[in-house]
């Protein structure tokens, strides 16, 4: 039983340390170990030592240990009852009363009915304290009976020696070699138990710290959602203002052209950068599934081409046709590739956006006459954060734009444009598509 208890103690060390955060219950519970094996080992060594160092002092350490083991049950539990001045004062009063009856040199018939009785007031109020726990389920009910069976051991111990003044006695015995036995069973017991609703009530902490951090990104990203839709309203105004002064490029100084060239490129990098913000945000909501609903995939290219102030060459179908998709996120995957077109196209040569169906699927093409793409980028370029240059962007939106595509069972690829530029193609599969009646 001591090397049991002192065992026990090393692995609450081991815990303790492996953890690195203060855990009380544990640390009240090690000391209660430590105490207990050194009393056990006492009493294991009696035959060599002096009687009142292995019984008196024994008994006295027991006490001591036991109630620093209710002291960790009932902080584990978070006993909100004041518990600790009562249980110092009972227990200085039962370390008092064994060194006054050490002190009256009383019989060891005597000492071991005091101590039988203390022992089987804590062991009861542990098994109290741990029965009437309602949080923590079957292990705790558990080690409720384990205490109590302890403690009615040691209160059939004390009553078999009210009538008995021979310890040889077999009625003794019995009591005295069976309480050594279940003790053991029941150190082993309370030990894995304890070391395991210690580890229950770690994860819970854990638990709800990230619950607190899942909480606040969620409130984050909600601003930062909120934030980047308010943001491409105003922006998309500013930037069809300023496109509109191109009209008056004649009458405009040279040096507020300068800045207004300035402030267009900031406008498109700020619109650029908001969507991407809400694609990501809408992207991470994916593992519920998409939102397919039925819409006219005409409706929705158009209504992304009509929001452009800059002029863009449209070229849809003769009628509408309707499809399961989510709108909101072919939306995004349109404003990405449509605005890395007007980066490489001016008002003479237009980025062109064509809806058509081909070999049985929609395909969305978005084409400029930029640099183009060089055929060993034709498949990298869609990796997440792969950048060509060091130029504006995240190396986010074509990422982007190919999980929407993936997402509806469909790809998207980039040709070479003629007689120079390239051309990205959406291509969804059209096993939904309806023919819109009039």
């Amino acid at each position: 039983m001591g090397l049991g208890n002192l065992a026990f103690a090393g692995l609450t060390t081991v815990y303790t340390r492996s953890a690195k955060m203060a855990n009380e219950p544990l640390s009240i519970w090690r000391w209660a170990r430590l105490i207990s094996s050194v009393a056990f080992l006492l009493i294991w060594l009696r035959p060599v030592i002096p009687p009142w160092l292995s019984l008196t002092l024994s008994h006295l350490l027991l006490v001591v240990a036991w109630a620093l083991e209710y002291g960790a049950y009932a902080s584990l539990l978070d006993q909100r009852r004041n518990w600790r001045t009562p249980l110092v004062l009972l227990t200085g009063m039962a370390v008092v009363a064994q060194l006054v009856l050490h002190g009256m040199e009383v019989t060891r018939r005597v000492d071991l009915m005091y101590f039988s009785l203390v022992n089987s007031g804590f062991f009861a109020a542990m098994a109290l304290l741990l029965l009437t726990n309602r949080q923590h389920g079957l292990l705790v009910r558990l080690m409720g009976v384990t205490n109590g069976v302890a403690g009615t051991l040691f209160l059939g111990r004390m009553m078999s020696l009210m009538g008995l003044d021979d310890l040889t006695h077999p009625t003794y015995q019995a009591f005295h070699i069976t309480l050594f036995v279940v003790g053991y069973l029941i150190i082993i017991i309370n030990g894995y138990g304890f070391l395991l609703l210690a580890k229950q009530n770690d994860d819970q902490v854990l638990r709800e710290a990230l619950a607190d951090v899942a909480q606040a990104e969620a409130e984050q990203r909600q601003l930062l959602s909120l934030a980047s839709h308010e943001f491409r309203t105003p922006a998309a105004m500013i930037r069809a203002s300023l496109d509109s002064l191109k009209f008056l490029a004649d009458t405009i100084p040279p040096a507020v052209t300068l800045r207004l060239d300035n402030i267009r490129q900031a406008t498109q990098r700020l619109i650029h950068l908001a969507n991407a913000l809400i694609a990501q945000d809408r992207l991470r909501e994916l593992r519920f599934g998409l939102m397919l609903q039925e819409a006219d995939i005409h409706a929705v290219v158009s209504q992304v081409v009509e929001r452009y102030a800059m002029p863009i060459v449209w070229r849809g179908l003769d009628q509408g046709r309707v499809m399961e998709m989510d709108a909101d996120l072919l939306t995004i995957a349109l404003h990405n590739l449509i605005d890395n077109a007007l980066r490489y196209s001016t008002v003479l040569q237009p980025p062109e956006v064509r809806l058509q169906l081909m070999e049985g699927d929609v395909e969305i093409t978005v084409a400029d006459y930029g640099p183009g793409v060089p055929d060993a980028e034709k498949e990298v370029i869609f990796e997440r954060f792969y950048r060509r240059d060091a130029g504006p962007g995240s190396g986010l939106g074509l990422s982007i734009v190919r999980t929407i595509a993936r997402l509806h069972g469909g790809d998207v690829t980039v040709r070479d444009n003629i007689p120079q530029g390239a051309v990205f193609v959406i291509r969804l599969p059209l096993a939904m598509v309806k023919l819109l009646v009039e």
